[in-house]
């Protein structure tokens, strides 16, 4: 930009208060110089300098101008350099937004490797019901939507995502599971394997929530005897209330596997009452940023992606 330039020249001149070593500084020619100076002083209407006793001093509007030129460059340099910075923070940031459950379950174990992998990658991770999550990712607002889709397909087609606009990655698999609290035997209190019929409690899970949407087609061909009496958005809170002994709820395995083990909670019926899950890295068929695209394309590159989270 010629008049930054000019103004830069300008600034130079103030400090040095020689046109030669000034022309020198700028790698400009002397003629040159004065020549833009001129220019300025005519843009201005007065003169900038002055010379007294052969020394180049500055007249009260050169003085003027000075400060101005000062302010306004400084501004313009730090707006280059936001600019720079936030052109370079994109580049560099991996943007995910997920169901809160993959905080739980996912992240914790596969960001800690995923930094090893990619040093100099920004990572930030929003969380939100999944159809929130693709229309942050339908916005360019994320990269990637990292959540539990089913074998079926049912949570895709149900939320579109089954066009050329997405692509996806398996990384992972993961079950819902029907767990209960035990009773003082240690078989699940509501157990649905019992034989007597009556009425299981049941807690669901809301209808916003994605993971319900899988779970209503399993048991639609199960037959069995729920009574559903609570509900909630969120597994987490879905876990809570199991461990209260108010029922049935089918949760990830990841999830209820320390308490499983600490016999908190129990089973409450057979694999054959499992729902499995796919845990899938959506993205649409849309350019990347350079470090969420060197993600993807190093996912691509693995043999078996499914084991990502164990390796990087």
């Amino acid at each position: 930009m010629t008049d930054l330039i000019i103004l830069r020249d300008f600034l130079a001149l103030c400090e040095t208060k020689s046109f030669s070593r000034t022309a020198e500084h700028r790698h400009v020619s002397v003629s040159g110089l004065s020549r833009r100076i001129q220019g300025l002083e005519e843009w201005a209407g007065t003169t900038l300098f002055e010379r007294r006793k052969g020394e180049l001093v500055l007249t009260e509007a050169g003085q003027s101008l000075q400060m101005v030129a000062s302010q306004a460059l400084s501004a313009f340099d730090q707006f280059r350099r936001s600019v720079a910075d936030d052109i370079n923070d994109q580049k560099r940031r991996i943007r995910f937004c997920s169901p809160h459950i993959m905080a739980a379950i996912f992240f914790p174990h596969w960001m800690p490797r995923l930094q090893e992998q990619f040093t100099q990658a920004k990572f930030s991770i929003d969380a939100n019901t999944l159809p929130e999550c693709l229309a942050t990712l339908d916005q360019g607002e994320a990269d990637y939507v990292t959540a539990l889709f089913d074998g079926e397909h049912l949570i895709a087609r149900r939320l579109g995502v089954e066009s050329d606009s997405y692509t996806s990655i398996e990384l992972d698999t993961e079950s819902l599971i029907p767990v209960s609290a035990p009773n003082a035997a240690g078989q699940p209190l509501f157990n649905l394997h019992a034989a007597d019929g009556s009425p299981l409690s049941f807690l669901n899970y809301s209808q916003e929530c994605h993971l319900g949407w899988s779970l209503s087609a399993m048991l639609v061909n199960q037959g069995l005897n729920l009574q559903q009496h609570h509900d909630a958005g969120l597994a987490d809170s879905l876990r809570h209330m199991t461990l209260s002994r108010l029922g049935v709820a089918w949760l990830p395995y990841s999830l209820v596997r320390e308490d499983l083990g600490a016999k908190r909670l129990v089973r409450a019926g057979g694999a054959a009452f499992d729902v499995p899950l796919k845990i899938t890295l959506l993205r649409r068929t849309a350019p990347l940023a350079a470090e969420a695209q060197r993600l993807w394309d190093g996912l691509l590159e693995m043999k078996n992606v499914r084991t990502f989270s164990e390796v990087v």
